[in-house]
């Protein structure tokens, strides 16, 4: 709500932090890459998080509703405890998620976000600021809700 409130005040937002990373799929992103393109919406996970397990399939259908909109969504996996890319990739698979995914190698991307909890999801606007952090697990009608607040202004 508070950030709401500073977007339509005009308040200057907090840059995102950039990072590169490779997809699961083999390709390479770059978020920079991202700015004046589109919008993104970050989620930093792991598969034995109970809520992150829970919250992915409303990350699909919000993903498949949002399809052609301004916007792209990112799944960083955050190697924890004895999860493994491979564990990440299965899990992916296992639902059949369609969005990107990749490996935040070291956790590297997370800690430049500071990223204490999980699930988080970072949604960064077209200009490459940070819209909003949400440290809870999602659902779809929320997701839908703060990626349209964030590309419509």
């Amino acid at each position: 709500m508070i950030v709401l409130l500073l977007v339509s005040c005009g308040a200057k937002l907090e840059q995102a932090e950039d990072f590169q990373v490779t997809l699961f799929d083999g390709g390479s992103f770059q978020l920079s890459d991202q700015v004046g393109e589109t919008a993104m919406v970050l989620n930093f996970w792991y598969p034995t998080c109970p809520p992150c397990r829970a919250e992915m399939p409303a990350f699909e259908r919000a993903w498949k509703e949002l399809q052609g909109e301004d916007v792209r969504f990112l799944g960083l996996f955050v190697p924890q405890g004895l999860d493994t890319e491979q564990d990440a990739r299965d899990f992916v698979d296992e639902l059949g998620l369609t969005y990107d995914f990749a490996t935040d190698t070291r956790a590297q991307v997370a800690q430049s976000y500071e990223i204490l909890y999980f699930p988080t999801t970072v949604f960064v606007d077209r200009k490459g600021r940070v819209f909003r952090f949400e440290i809870a697990a999602m659902d779809e009608e929320k997701l839908i809700s703060l990626v349209r607040q964030m590309t419509q202004g």
